[in-house]
């Protein structure tokens, strides 16, 4: 990603491999590669579906938002947006 970003390349963040990143994370934690799938399995039986279908894109805001990229993604902001403003 930080290649990515030194080369401008922002496509990298929409890269398919990035639909995975939680699992992977959660497989280098466990060690065990179908650990996440059996966790969200058992998140998921727990819930409300309607309900949750309605939040599953989590809180919306605003991604053009510069100082609001830096404040809930500082790093990835600094990244591709530079320095905070301010």
């Amino acid at each position: 990603m930080i290649e990515a970003a030194a080369r401008g390349d922002d496509y990298v963040i929409f890269d398919e491999d990035v639909n995975y990143a939680a699992s992977h994370a959660f497989e280098r934690l466990t060690g065990d590669a179908d650990a996440f799938h059996e966790a969200w399995k058992r998140h998921r039986a727990g819930q409300d579906l309607d309900t949750a279908l309605e939040s599953d894109m989590g809180e919306d805001f605003d991604f053009d938002d510069a100082d609001e990229m830096h404040r809930r993604l500082p790093r990835l902001a600094a990244l591709y947006r530079g320095a905070p403003a301010g």
